[in-house]
């Protein structure tokens, strides 16, 4: 029968026959957000694909497809700091097969992959929404010299305090953002500051992350509410009268944000410098002098403590010598509304002496039982008390 058909009408009821393929234009749009220069910026991107069958819209799915990624906080040269995130995204496979059935058949050259959005945790827009907008303050220590296990400490503090988060209109307490100092939480034993003594003790470094969060709400120009000084210089903690010391449950270092939005804090370490940076929304510059140097007393002599970590005989200097000191630092903060604020920050530090840690004393040698002299040698039946040196002598048979 198709022998007597026409040739036209064998093509038409071959094509009808064979699937359909046609070519169109799988369009995966990417939507996404970034914080620069304190503000909340969309971006969108295409990806396309070309599809010729069902098939090849169902392999899609192994390639629209991407994990999300929580923001995160970023310098650029360019830019400066700008906040970053990645969405994820999951093809919604059977209404890509209907979309692009629909495109064949109004013969369109290209269809929207449709997809599942996967929204980060935190996002950037979470941050924007509670004014995280920008980088309003930073502080910066040097631990450089600092023992293993105090090293240990600054990494194990700085870890504690990342991410933690301020709400506006509240009172931040150190103590309470880093939880116990013990070893059960990670800290181990290094030397500490009590009172007038540098002394064994668990958590011996935690005060350069304290030292270093109060830089940062002193440049961000947040009221201070409790911050103690240390009881002598140390070298750590350079500009002089920057310092602030924490001893729980009893002294601790608190301040309150009173600006227009949250705080995030975020650490951070580089080599021997730690970091810590207060992201929000900024409100106020803050200009600041001194140290102002009074009331010097001349520093106090070398001491040493022992350790019995070290080798015997060994020593080695973890304090240096310091004269006592008054130093006094002013603030000056100058809001956006106009308002301007002074501060005096006093910091009164007693003298101090060198301090080096020194291994045990050695062992005493053991003792040795002295010698037991020889009895005299016996020579013609007398005996040869000028000579020490032990001989022998011959005896004659009768």
């Amino acid at each position: 029968m198709l022998a007597t058909l026409p040739i036209r009408s064998l093509l038409l009821i071959i094509a009808i026959s064979l699937p359909v393929l046609a070519q169109v234009n799988a369009v995966w749009v990417i939507r996404d957000y970034e914080i620069v220069g304190g503000e909340l910026h969309e971006y969108v991107g295409t990806k396309t694909y070309q599809v010729n069958s069902e098939e090849e819209v169902r392999a899609l799915v192994e390639v629209v497809k991407r994990q999300s990624k929580p923001a995160r906080w970023v310098y650029d040269k360019e830019r400066g700091w700008v906040a970053l995130q990645r969405r994820g995204y999951r093809m919604k496979v059977e209404e890509a097969v209907a979309l692009y059935q629909q495109a064949v058949r109004e013969n369109k050259t290209q269809f929207i992959v449709p997809v599942v959005i996967i929204e980060p945790s935190p996002s950037v827009v979470d941050w924007a929404n509670h004014g995280v907008l920008a980088l309003i303050g930073e502080g910066v220590s040097n631990f450089w010299g600092s023992s293993r296990s105090r090293v240990r400490n600054i990494y194990t503090g700085a870890a504690k305090l990342n991410g933690a988060w301020i709400p506006k209109d509240t009172v931040f307490s150190f103590n309470q953002a880093v939880g116990p100092i013990d070893e059960e939480h990670g800290f181990l034993e290094s030397l500490v500051i009590v009172g007038d003594a540098t002394e064994k003790g668990v958590g011996g470094g935690i005060c350069q992350v304290s030292t270093t969060t109060f830089r940062a709400a002193f440049f961000s120009g947040l009221p201070i509410i409790e911050r103690h000084p240390h009881s002598y210089q140390l070298h750590y903690y350079r500009p002089l009268g920057l310092d602030a010391t924490i001893y729980q449950p009893w002294r601790d270092l608190k301040f309150k944000n009173d600006t227009p939005g949250d705080i995030l804090i975020l650490t951070q370490i580089k080599g021997s410098r730690l970091y810590v940076r207060f992201f929000g929304t900024p409100d106020r510059q803050v200009e600041w002098s001194g140290p102002t140097l009074k009331d010097r007393k001349p520093a106090l002599a070398p001491r040493e403590i022992v350790d019995e970590t070290l080798e015997p005989g060994s020593r080695k200097q973890v304090d240096w010598a310091a004269q006592g000191v008054t130093a006094t630092i002013i603030r000056h903060v100058r809001y956006n509304d106009g308002r301007e604020l002074n501060d005096v920050f006093t910091s009164t530090y007693r003298p101090w002496g060198d301090v080096y840690l020194v291994g045990p004393k050695p062992p005493p040698a053991p003792e040795i039982d002295p010698l037991v002299p020889l009895p005299p040698v016996i020579n013609n039946g007398e005996a040869d008390e000028g000579n020490e040196t032990p001989t022998t002598t011959a005896v004659k048979k009768p």
